[in-house]
């Protein structure tokens, strides 16, 4: 019984604090300020810089920049998952965001606000153990999209597929069918993502 009881204590500590999350949040429209999307079989989800601090400055797991002028006309979501030892980071600019429905992604840069292409992009990094390093993917044009779902009262939700270009492999890919977002721009710079 003690050895049960021991292997069971072993086994749950060994689990990494990296392991943000097995499940993705469900797919909603309430403004529930929740991010989700499974790469290379990891699940991740936006937590609040704890540990490596890839989101920059701003220290939120989650949050909606953008700009509007006579140039300009995007919205970015940004997700960092900070709180892993290795961490990870996705940035998702709409360009022109006034309705629902579908946004086809473009040939991304790699570049956010003003210094990214003015098009409908996505591109992320995450850790590669194979190089001690991390690795950036971006779309590709024509190979995916953004679809908004709800665009009303503050709530922006929607999902997102395509396939991604690593960076400096461009015969490497990364296909993603399951990301999703709902949030409440009202909301989501006061959230809390553990």
């Amino acid at each position: 019984m003690k050895s049960s009881i021991l292997f069971l204590f072993v086994i749950l500590a060994s689990c990494s604090k990296d392991s943000s999350s097995t499940l993705l949040p469900p797919e909603t429209q309430v403004g529930a300020n929740t991010f989700g999307v499974t790469i290379k079989g990891k699940v991740y989800v936006p937590r609040d810089p704890k540990g490596t601090n890839v989101g920059g400055a701003t220290p939120k797991g989650m949050y909606l920049t953008g700009l509007y002028s006579n140039n300009y006309n995007y919205r970015e979501l940004i997700i960092v998952d900070g709180a892993s030892s290795v961490g990870f980071k996705m940035t998702i600019h709409i360009e022109n965001l006034s309705t629902i429905g579908a946004y086809p992604l473009k040939q991304s840069n790699f570049h956010d606000q003003v210094d990214s292409v003015p098009f409908n992009n996505i591109f992320f990094k995450i850790y590669d153990y194979s190089i001690s390093n991390y690795a950036y993917y971006g779309s590709i044009e024509n190979q995916g999209e953004i679809n908004i779902t709800k665009l009303n009262g503050g709530i922006l939700s929607g999902n997102f597929s395509g396939k991604f270009v690593r960076y400096d492999n461009p015969n490497e890919y990364i296909q993603i069918t399951d990301g999703r977002f709902d949030i409440n721009g009202f909301t989501l710079p006061y959230a809390v993502f553990p």
